[in-house]
Formats: C-alpha cells, sequence, structure tokens
C-alpha cells in the first residue's frame, strides 16, 4: 500500500510541476499580447518529441482570458507553400519528377518569351519572378479586402502566354515570390491531371490524419484588419498554392511530429538546404533553415494575410516546435509578436 501511495504522489508532483510551467508560460504569452486589439484569438501547440500542449487565449472586453483553441480553424497564409513543397517532395520521391526538370513540361502552351522556370527555382524562390502577377493588379485595386478572389486559372493562363515576365537582376537570388509558389501548385496539378486539393488530401492530409486542414472553409474567428477592424477570410482562387489553407493548431501538430522521424524520406527533402540566403540563413524546398550562433538550427516559416498572422518553428535536434495561429492581419502594426514570441518559445524548449 505504501508503494501505491508513493506512486500515486509522484505522478501528482510532476502534474503540479507540468501545470505550475503550462501557467507561467500561459503568464508570459499573456504579457505578449496584451496590445492586441479585442477580438483577438491565438492559438498554440508547444512540442516536446510527440507530446504536444495547447494554449489558447482570447481578448475580450480588454481582458486576456484562456479558451481551448486547439481544434479552432485559422487562415495559415504563407505556410501553405510548405504543403506545396511537400507535394513537390512526394512527387519527386514517387514518380519520375527530377526536381530540376522544367514545369513547362505541364503546360499545353509555351510561357511567354520561352522562359523556362524548374520546380526547385519555384520552391526556394529563386526563379526571379516577381511577387505577383502583373494581371493581378486590377483585381487588387478593385478589391484590396479580398485580393485573390477572382484571380481566375484562365488569368492565370492569360499571363503565362501573354505576360510571363523573369527579374534578371533577381534570378538565381533568394526573392519571395507568390507568384512561384502559386505557379508550382498549378504545375504540380496539371501534370497529375488532378486538383491541387485532391492531391494535397491524398498524399499528405489522409497520410498525417490531417482532417481539419482545408480551403474550401470559414475559421472560428473573424480576421482582424490592419485597421483593427473584421475583415472577412481570403480566397486565393488559381493561386490557392500560395497561401489558401485554412488548418488548426491540433491538425498542424501532426504534420510537425511527423518532421522528427528521420525515415521520413519526403519531409526531410523538404528541409534540405538549396540555397543560401546569408551567413545564417538558408531555403531548402520552403522551409527556411537558420543557424543561431548560441544554439542548434532550427526551421521555420510564417503566414500572414489581411486578418490573419501565424508562425512555426522546430528543431529536429531535440525534437521541440511551436506552433501560433492568431486572427491579427500581417499587416497590423502589432503582427510582428507573432513571430517573435514563436522564437521566444521555441528556445525556453532547448
Amino acid at each position: 500500500m505504501k508503494k501505491i501511495v508513493f506512486v500515486l504522489l509522484s505522478l501528482v508532483s510532476f502534474h503540479s510541476i507540468g501545470q505550475n510551467k503550462n501557467d507561467s508560460l500561459t503568464s508570459f504569452i499573456s504579457s505578449k499580447i496584451d496590445s492586441m486589439p479585442n477580438g483577438f484569438a491565438i492559438s498554440i501547440a508547444i512540442l516536446r518529441d510527440t507530446e504536444v500542449s495547447y494554449i489558447g487565449l482570447v481578448k475580450e472586453d480588454d481582458k486576456v482570458d484562456t479558451k481551448n483553441l486547439e481544434d479552432s480553424l485559422f487562415e495559415i497564409g504563407s505556410l501553405t507553400k510548405i504543403f506545396t513543397s511537400t507535394l513537390l517532395a512526394n512527387e519527386v520521391l514517387n514518380t519520375n519528377l527530377k526536381i530540376n526538370d522544367p514545369i513547362n513540361k505541364s503546360f499545353p502552351f509555351k510561357f511567354h518569351n520561352r522562359i523556362k522556370i524548374t520546380h526547385q527555382d519555384l520552391a526556394n524562390h529563386t526563379s526571379g519572378l516577381y511577387r505577383l502577377p502583373s494581371n493581378i493588379f486590377p483585381l487588387l485595386i478593385e478589391n484590396p479586402d479580398n485580393p485573390y478572389k477572382e484571380y481566375s486559372f484562365a488569368l492565370f493562363d492569360e499571363y503565362l502566354k501573354n505576360q510571363l515576365t523573369i527579374n534578371e537582376v533577381k534570378k538565381s537570388k533568394y526573392s519571395y515570390s507568390n507568384l512561384g509558389a502559386g505557379l508550382l501548385a498549378y504545375s504540380l496539378s496539371k501534370r497529375r491531371q488532378k486538383p491541387f486539393d485532391s492531391l494535397l488530401i491524398e498524399n499528405i492530409f489522409s497520410r498525417y490524419k490531417m482532417s481539419k486542414t482545408y480551403f474550401k472553409t470559414i475559421t472560428s474567428y473573424d480576421g482582424i484588419s490592419a485597421e483593427g477592424k473584421t475583415t472577412e477570410n481570403w480566397k486565393f482562387n488559381a493561386m490557392s498554392g500560395a497561401g489558401g489553407l485554412i488548418s488548426s493548431s491540433s491538425d498542424l501538430s501532426k504534420f510537425i511530429i511527423a518532421q522528427f522521424n528521420s525515415n521520413n524520406s519526403d519531409l526531410s527533402l523538404t528541409r534540405q538546404a538549396t540555397h543560401s540566403i546569408s551567413d545564417n540563413m538558408s531555403i531548402g524546398l520552403g522551409w527556411h533553415i537558420l543557424t543561431p550562433e548560441d544554439s542548434d538550427l532550427k526551421y521555420w516559416h510564417n503566414g500572414g494575410t489581411g486578418g490573419f498572422t501565424s508562425s512555426v518553428s522546430f528543431r529536429i535536434t531535440n525534437k521541440t516546435g511551436v506552433i501560433i495561429l492568431s486572427n491579427i492581419s500581417a499587416l497590423h502594426k502589432h503582427s510582428g509578436i507573432i513571430d517573435e514570441l514563436c522564437f521566444e518559445l521555441l528556445d525556453q524548449l532547448k
């Protein structure tokens, strides 16, 4: 009987330690987001190997309170690009596609000025493509609150055939491009002759049991614009591969935990450096690879739309990671807090 009592006391003690640490993190996060407007919601997943703890906070009536948000849906913006690149890695390892093959083979027409672009150029932002296609700008002016909504595949084809332009100064250099990621997704879809969302479901979401990640759904909370007002969900249409996904911290946790498996060859491929950006940053197929002087390298990507900001970072060496989803615009004056918080929390997991 004494042994049983000791075991029970031990369990209570360890639970208390874990709870105290979680309470401390919650207080720390609350202080960081105090400047956010009312209506703000933040869902955080903290990963230690296969263990995940969640912290959810909402601000209402100028007060921050805890709330269970792990299954709440948020726009993840450019985190979508990671899934686009993961689909590319899957194609490279499971079909006859080569990473440096030109995407042109997937299209039934020649690109403007016979421009050729490889899959890798698009995945690591070294294609020299501009950030957006030039024929999207009238739509941006017409509907700035939902700029991609009316950008159709017909417009995309028209751009590729008649307007596609390469910035020769930026070619073979890192130059972030939503156009490039959208084109990569479009080319993979054309190559397989299947809708892009179907390819993601078949090859990624089903594999990792991600049942709460979609293109065509609505978020659990309204987005908050740069001016602090509620805003509608962005619809990406033909550019969906650049930033159209909606997901939850619980779903994304499954995907990041899978990164810790060294035998997962397609996820490993996305993390292999393909281009050096600076002395302490390179890029693989989507993931940015940070090499801080005082710690092991970390993988990172963020995302932002007109009403949402997200950030994900993790380390393979100690199998730790942080996922943050929020409903604050990437253009809001306080949105930088999301990346800062992501890195600060990850560094506490050393």
